[in-house]
């Protein structure tokens, strides 16, 4: 049996334990029941998230408004690093918001900074996933990395190689420079003529213009002048016929047509009908023509056929 002295130190070792217990359990569940919020899940891929730790703010605009609850990498794909965040009650998450990491000050710790976010855009449910953007980080990395490229390419620019080729081609084009200075001396008199004789023939044009602007001016006045002596003539017309004697005189101009047209007519059906017995005379002349053209060539090669020919006749 127990004795009395040991079922007072067994009690008292049960208080110890039991309030020793209540104290470690507040201690972990008191923050959770003192910090409410919805949970939110961000995913980092390829980034480093050294200096982010659990219970790092997280804030819009500089403002907190949560912290960071859990840190995490994905077994199946280890470019993959979770963030878990607890947003307090009351701020209104958008699915348009982005999550970007950024240093505080020159310690290398990081919090987690929201932006975006439109009146407009849908609300972001509990336990939804932030769009993650590249922080402040992220850009000097690839600034350094662009810096890096521009001065290899700047080496490369500088190469003996290069520099080389860019003297040469310095020397050619003081070369040319001179060659070309020098034409330009050898031909200067040249030039100048040709620049005098330009200057000449922009004179003399000018002048051919002046002359002509009068001669433009008597023609547009002789224009106007036969525009108004032909109204007269017309309104004279009008007045010495009438339209009754005109309209004879139109008449009588169809008539005449119409007459020379018959005629026509005639002499082109008679040229038709005599036109085969034309060209059979003009091909007897033809022939008239080589036979007598034929003789003439005989008595030019031997004019003694005339004589044996009288003899024959004889």
């Amino acid at each position: 049996m127990m004795t009395h002295e040991q079922r007072t130190r067994l009690g008292i070792f049960l208080t110890l334990a039991t309030v020793l217990f209540a104290i470690v359990a507040g201690f972990f569940v008191l923050p959770k029941l003192r910090d409410p919020g919805t949970v939110y899940h961000i995913t980092f891929r390829d980034t480093s998230v050294h200096g982010l730790v659990i219970g790092s703010p997280v804030k819009y605009r500089g403002v907190e408004i949560g912290r960071v609850t859990r840190l995490s990498v994905s077994p199946a794909d280890f470019d993959r690093v979770g963030v878990e965040v607890k947003i307090r009650p009351g701020m209104p998450m958008k699915s348009d918001m982005m999550a970007t990491l950024v240093y505080v000050g020159l310690t290398g710790q990081k919090y987690i900074e929201l932006s975006g976010g439109t009146p407009g855009s849908p609300d972001l449910p509990a336990h939804g996933e932030l769009q993650a953007g590249r922080g402040l980080g992220e850009r000097a990395d690839d600034i350094i990395v662009n810096l890096e490229t521009t001065a290899k390419r700047i080496t490369e620019l500088l190469s003996p190689e290069n520099v080389a080729k860019f003297s040469a081609f310095l020397d050619n084009t003081e070369k040319g420079s001179a060659a070309l200075s020098e034409v330009i001396q050898s031909r200067q008199a040249s030039l100048q003529n040709i620049l005098t004789s330009f200057e000449k023939a922009s004179l003399e044009f000018a002048k051919a213009t002046e002359r002509f602007a009068p001669m433009t001016e008597d023609l547009s006045r002789l224009v106007r002048t036969i525009e108004s002596n032909s109204q007269q003539t017309l309104g004279n017309i009008a007045q010495r016929f009438s339209s009754e004697e005109m309209g004879q005189a139109i008449k009588d101009l169809r008539d005449f047509l119409a007459v020379a047209s018959v005629s026509l007519k005639k002499v082109e059906s008679v040229l038709v009908a005599q036109q085969s017995e034309l060209n059979r005379t003009f091909a007897n002349l033809g022939i008239a023509i080589e036979n007598l053209s034929r003789f003439s060539r005989e008595i030019a090669e031997e004019p003694s056929v005339i004589l044996r020919t009288r003899k024959d006749k004889k």
